[in-house]
């Protein structure tokens, strides 16, 4: 499942008035995962891979795309390449404003099954934010 979790609301919500807030460009891969039922209230990832592993939090290609009307949807994409000698299982992802102790979460998800990614595995995370009424 993944969502947009109430942070991500909130700081959207910033970005459309000129508010102090900071541009999503930031994608994280973690080895652990939360329950769908508390996943709207999540700001951080549950086990961020933070070690050199090449699964790194990363810079994402940003862009706009078109669903329901013109420009209504941001989009996100990163490719990491392991460099780890170990299997690292990676099992959410999410889209932040930046990873530090001040980040703001956009969205969140978790993967069905854990991803085993071992030195030289390649995993692409492509995320669609469609900006709609209910």
């Amino acid at each position: 499942m993944a969502v947009v979790v109430n942070s991500g609301f909130t700081e959207t919500a910033k970005l459309m008035i000129g508010g102090t807030a900071s541009a999503f460009k930031i994608m994280a891969l973690g080895t652990d995962s939360y329950a769908d039922a508390v996943a709207q209230t999540k700001t951080a990832l549950s086990a961020l891979i933070t070690e050199n592993s090449g699964l790194s939090a990363a810079t994402a290609t940003t862009a706009v795309a078109n669903s329901a009307v013109t420009g209504d949807t941001s989009t996100f994409e990163y490719t990491w390449t392991s460099t780890k000698v170990t299997t690292v299982n990676v099992k959410e992802c999410g889209v932040f404003n930046k990873i530090a102790a001040t980040d703001t979460m956009l969205c969140y998800g978790t993967f069905a099954n854990a991803i085993p990614m071992e030195s030289g595995d390649t995993l692409k995370v492509s995320w669609s934010v469609q900006v709609k009424g209910p």
